[in-house]
């Protein structure tokens, strides 16, 4: 069981990103995925931080793949008779409009970020990174991890106040 100890802060991280109800089946892909692929690991980072990227990895997935379902609001039964009615729980198109719009202003922000800023702030903030794993990670001091960011962390609401000054005049 070499990912066993690694177990809790991958359901941790999959049930963060897909829920509670879908992470076991996040991180089994994933952990089938990391043992199939274990050759490939060279030994870069630590275990546990090349593991949770693939967690983090099948969970992206997994919502992708969710999302394309959602988006077909009517399905056919089998023999293309009855229409079932939508999940009432997915969001209506305005929210869902609204979602893909500060999505894209994010993307567009975090990709003007050089990625000596970038890289931290997304293994900090969407993989769930400690301090130290980032810095194992990326081969760097804590302190370094800190400064770095919280200069991304002010450059990014910089980036996101001049895309909203400029959509705002047009």
């Amino acid at each position: 069981m070499l990912f066993q100890p690694c177990r809790p802060k991958a359901l941790a991280v999959a049930a963060r990103l897909v829920g509670p109800d879908n992470a076991q089946d996040v991180v089994m892909n994933a952990f089938l995925k990391a043992w199939r692929s274990i050759p490939s690991f060279h030994g870069e980072c630590r275990l546990s931080t090349w593991l949770h990227r693939i967690v983090w990895n099948c969970a992206a997935d997994y919502l992708r793949l969710e999302k394309r379902r959602r988006e077909t609001p009517f399905l056919e039964n089998e023999k293309g008779q009855e229409l079932e009615w939508p999940d009432p729980t997915t969001p209506s198109p305005d929210q869902i409009t609204e979602q893909r719009e500060t999505a894209d202003r994010l993307d567009a922000a975090l990709a003007r970020l050089p990625d000596r800023l970038r890289i931290p702030l997304l293994l900090r903030y969407a993989d769930g990174f400690s301090y130290r794993e980032i810095a194992d990670a990326m081969n760097i001091r804590i302190g370094t991890v800190m400064s770095r960011l919280f200069h991304a962390r002010r450059r990014l609401k910089q980036l996101l106040d001049e895309n909203d000054r400029t959509t705002s005049r047009q």
